[in-house]
């Protein structure tokens, strides 16, 4: 698990701070389970691969890439991967007055929508920020919090007919986007494989996701090399390679970019 946190305050914003927020890396068959729960309201988010949680009144859900799921302070959690491949989410746990409504959702309960990269930009942002700890950092945090919220509200919206109509294609070309083999298609190759014109394709796409495909490729990019960077026996060098990029000057430029900080930068700063 890697994650960041600061020592809780009043500074957040109406009554909600944040506490603590990372990334979860859950193994194949890791179980996590406590009956007395946590002191802190609880978000889940994932973007790879899920979990199955077993959920009060014997309701048992599975969450997959894009489902999110709250718990309230002291909520019994109970959650198992039960995939060969490992299950990576993020996560953040905030304090907020008892009769706090999380925009209407329900704690303890999977909801199931696509993954949108807005959400984990705001992850990102709340976890630069925590390590930074620049002036009124809490506040920042606590803002990119109810934008998360907010956004994760957007994806239970019903959407017109259309969007329900292609929601699959477009899902099966993000999977595509994740392999290596496809970072470098085209556009009207990803309009192909969905049988939509190219300007069909890009309007159904942002309509989807809040992002361009180029945007929502590259965004995905980045975060898988995030990921390499963590793994102690890759140079950033090879990093790059594996990704595809041309050359580790252009790796670079890409991250840096994106995070605001160079591969290098960002591997020296991994606890």
């Amino acid at each position: 698990m890697v994650f960041n946190n600061y020592t809780n305050s009043n500074d957040g914003l109406m009554g909600i701070s944040v506490a603590i927020s990372g990334r979860i890396f859950s193994a194949s068959e890791r179980r996590f389970k406590t009956d007395k729960g946590e002191r802190y309201w609880k978000l889940l988010y994932y973007t790879k691969g899920g979990e199955k949680f077993f959920l009060k009144d014997g309701i048992v859900s599975d969450a997959k890439e894009g489902s999110f799921i709250f718990f309230k302070p002291y909520e019994k959690q109970h959650r198992i991967n039960e995939s060969s491949v490992v299950a990576e989410s993020y996560f953040i746990c905030f304090n907020a007055p008892d009769d706090f409504d999380l925009l209407g959702f329900e704690s303890g309960k999977v909801y199931n929508a696509p993954l949108v990269m807005k959400v984990c930009d705001s992850f990102e942002e709340i976890i630069k920020e925590i390590q930074l700890r620049n002036p009124h950092f809490e506040k920042i945090c606590a803002s990119k919090l109810f934008e998360i919220l907010s956004n994760l509200k957007r994806t239970q919206e019903p959407l017109n007919f259309e969007m329900m109509q292609y929601g699959d294609k477009i899902a099966s070309v993000i999977t595509l986007m994740r392999r290596k083999d496809y970072f470098e298609n085209t556009l009207e190759e990803y309009a192909e494989i969905c049988k939509m014109s190219k300007f069909h394709f890009l309007r159904v796409f942002k309509e989807i996701t809040g992002e361009s495909p180029i945007e929502y490729r590259n965004k995905i990019r980045i975060e898988r090399a995030k990921e390499l960077l963590h793994d102690k026996n890759l140079s950033v060098k090879e990093v790059g390679i594996k990704l595809g990029y041309s050359s580790p000057s252009y790796f670079c430029d890409a991250f840096k970019k994106k995070t605001g900080i160079s591969p290098k930068e960002y591997k020296k700063n991994i606890k």
